[in-house]
Order: structure tokens, then sequence, then C-alpha cells
């Protein structure tokens, strides 16, 4: 029996701790796409070429956000290698698990192609990635009310009760008594 207990957590407790890994390195990333994409709109708007811009966002994170730089760092070292901005970019896709830069290598991928301004589409993708996060936060802050209901009625309004109904029931109670 024991070891069916020891080879159930052999088997377990590592995928369990590496998923929470995972969890925490990918909100890690999340954390500083917003920053790096501001940081690469005037990076790039300041005359730099994409590829600079890139080298210096991931100079500059290394401080906040060392993980995205690092992976920043490993995107501006496959492009200086020869390996193309979108696929260096699906393979930030793929290592970190974070999809919401998808949307960017799209975007980008798109821009090369087209020769568009990359300054000004990302520009725009940070505007529209600026409103994303603002929405995610509003629905958080919105069921706050509804997750609020049952401490309130359980802790807070027993306590109010007894506060504001206590006083006149003791004189009530005297009074009655005598």
């Amino acid at each position: 029996m024991a070891m069916l207990v020891c080879l159930g957590i052999g088997m377990f407790i590592p995928n369990v701790g590496l998923s929470h890994m995972i969890k925490k390195r990918q909100s890690k990333v999340r954390g500083g796409v917003p920053d790096a994409l501001d940081l690469l709109v005037v990076c790039t708007e300041s005359g730099l070429g994409f590829n600079a811009a890139l080298r210096r966002v991931a100079d500059e994170l290394m401080i906040s956000h060392p993980d995205f730089a690092d992976e920043l760092d490993t995107v501006c070292a496959k492009i200086k290698a020869g390996v193309d901005m979108s696929d260096a970019f699906a393979d930030l896709v793929e290592r970190t698990g974070v999809t919401e830069i998808t949307g960017l290598v799209n975007m980008l991928a798109h821009a090369s192609r087209i020769g568009g301004s990359i300054a000004q589409t990302l520009r725009e993708y940070t505007e529209d990635f600026r409103d994303k996060r603002n929405q995610e936060v509003e629905e958080i802050a919105a069921k706050i009310p509804t997750k609020m209901i049952f401490p309130l009625l359980v802790f807070i309004w027993p306590c109010f009760f007894i506060v504001a109904i206590g006083p006149a029931m003791l004189t009530i109670t005297s009074s009655f008594g005598n």
C-alpha cells in the first residue's frame, strides 16, 4: 500500500508543481506585455528599426520583467540568426503559452508582408490591447458585489444589528423587567 501511495505521489506531485510554475511564469510574462508594447511604440516612433527597438525594449525590461525580457532576447537572437520575424514570434507564443501575443504576431507579420508602418501597427495594437485589458478589469470589478454578498450577510449585518438595535433592546428588556 505504501508503495502505491509513493508511486501516486511520484507521478502526480511533479505535474501539479510544474503546472503551478508554468502558470506563475505565464502570468509574469503576461504582466510584461503592456509595458513592452508601450516601449516598442516609443522606440519605433523615435526612429529605431524594429530589431533595434526590440533589443532596446528587452534591455529596458530586464529590471522590471526579467522573464519577458529573456524571451524577447531569444526572439532578437533568432531574428539576428536569420529566422523570419513571424516565425521567431510564433516560437515565442509557443514557448510561453501566452496567447495574448498571437494577435501581435499576426499584425506584425501582416505589416511586414504588405510593407505597412510597424510603428502605426504597434500603436493600434497597443490601444486595442489596452482596451481589452480594461474590459477584463471592469468585468472582474463587476463580479465583486456578487462575491461580497455572502460575507456581508454573514459577518457584517449581524454586527450592525447588534450595534444599532442592541442598546434599544437592553433598554426595553430593563423597562419590562421593572
